[in-house]
């Protein structure tokens, strides 16, 4: 099941040039993906990425097929794909189960293309530090606007924008940015390499700032995510003793944060007011009334889910028999993607997904910075799902696709020095 490019008699020029393809259109993919309008670029891209791979490594399938990350991943997918055959919709084929199909099609492109290209350890580096540069121009904009420059906002926001879709993708993308550049900062100052510490820094208040300088863009719950990370970082690069100390100073600050600032102090008011009223409104609010909703659908269909054909329809009906947990919301989806795997997959389903998970954060990587990042982004990235569908958007999904593809191939580099040593 080896695939040796050899076979071919292609040169190692030849291959040097695929090699090089394979790296500018990743690098380029990576630059393009916070933009939602430069989409069918990427595309292309994709589709580029994928068969360069082909031509400057050697395919390994049979290693590609006993990786169990990515074939966790993969039986993840499959079951989410063929759960239409015990849903319960009259219309199995229907938009919903279409856009389940869409939701990872692309996976099966940047997985392998990945996998087996020769990107070498150094190139992946570069890939992440661009991965938290590329929404820049996202920050740039927040700014403009912020300061009455620009007036550009996604159409969802009343604007004209195709580029920036959706505050809370780009926000997505920024919180990655945030978390890289002070992972970096604290790398640097433990060096004792001020200069460097002094850009890093600067870029994490770029992206930091850019969350929340901007009303219309700002989102709590990124900011929230984005602060409880933060503050859980330093804990990696800090001795024990100085670490408790620093975890209850974070927890202290949390809790002053959440009581003093005004949109956190909105938002736990309607938690409040959903509780003690039985009234869901606000963004938190109706949030924690869509949980309520998920967990009586979840409970319809337990062990393996109610299939991806009709979950909005169930919701929809749900929401003409319980209105009271609905405040005029079209997308009629839980804003938990959580939620969402358990109706759709089941308990079996959501297991396997923390199962690849957890093969995923065991996977040793001897970059010790990356190793931090694999940690604290995945934490991040899991505390989000539990306030929108990340997997369910094409960047956002894509970007984390990315993420843990990179570190599962610079895993694979650091065996293969180890086998020839």
């Amino acid at each position: 099941m080896n695939f040796n490019l050899s076979t071919f008699q292609i040169s190692p020029k030849l291959q040097y040039y695929f090699s090089q393809l394979h790296y500018f259109s990743l690098l380029s993919f990576v630059l393009l993906l916070p933009y939602w309008g430069a989409w069918k670029i990427m595309k292309v891209l994709l589709l580029v990425i994928f068969i360069s791979s082909l031509f400057s490594g050697k395919v390994n399938i049979k290693a590609l097929l006993t990786n169990k990350v990515i074939m966790t991943l993969f039986a993840f997918i499959f079951l989410t794909y063929i759960s239409f055959l015990w849903s319960p919709a009259d219309i199995v084929f229907s938009e919903e189960f279409k856009s389940a199909i869409y939701r990872y099609r692309y996976f099966f492109l940047l997985i392998p293309g990945i996998y087996f290209s020769s990107l070498s350890k150094k190139r992946i580096k570069n890939i992440f530090f661009m991965m938290a540069l590329a929404p820049i121009g996202t920050a740039v904009v927040y700014y403009l606007n912020a300061f009455g420059i620009t007036d550009i906002y996604p159409i969802i926001h009343g604007g004209d924008s195709r580029i920036f879709a959706h505050y809370l993708a780009n926000n997505f993308f920024l919180t990655y940015s945030g978390i890289y550049f002070l992972h970096l900062s604290l790398n640097a100052i433990i060096k004792k390499e001020f200069k460097e510490f002094t850009l890093f820094f600067i870029l994490f208040i770029l992206f930091l700032s850019s969350m929340v300088i901007d009303p219309r863009m700002s989102s709590r719950l990124t900011l929230l995510v984005f602060i409880i990370v933060a503050l859980m970082t330093p804990l990696f690069y800090l001795k024990r003793k100085h670490s408790i100390i620093l975890f209850v100073i974070s927890v202290l600050f949390l809790a002053l944060f959440m009581n003093t600032n005004t949109n956190m102090k909105k938002g736990i008011n309607t938690f409040k007011t959903a509780i003690e009223e039985n009234r869901y409104t606000g963004s938190w609010g109706h949030r924690l009334g869509f949980i309520i909703v998920g967990i009586d659908i979840f409970k319809e269909h337990p062990v393996m889910g109610r299939g991806v054909s009709d979950v909005r329809a169930r919701v929809v009906a749900y929401s003409e028999e319980n209105p009271e947990y609905f405040i005029k919301d079209p997308a009629r989806h839980f804003h938990n993607e959580h939620l969402h795997i358990l109706v759709e997959i089941g308990i079996v389903g959501y297991l396997l997904y923390l199962s690849f998970i957890f093969l995923f954060l065991k996977i040793p990587v001897s970059d010790p910075l990356l190793n931090k990042l694999k940690y604290t982004y995945t934490i991040a990235f899991l505390l989000m799902q539990f306030g929108e569908h990340y997997l369910t958007l094409y960047a956002t999904s894509l970007f984390i696709g990315l993420f843990f593809i990179l570190i599962v191939r610079y895993n694979e580099n650091d065996k293969e020095e180890l086998t020839q040593k």
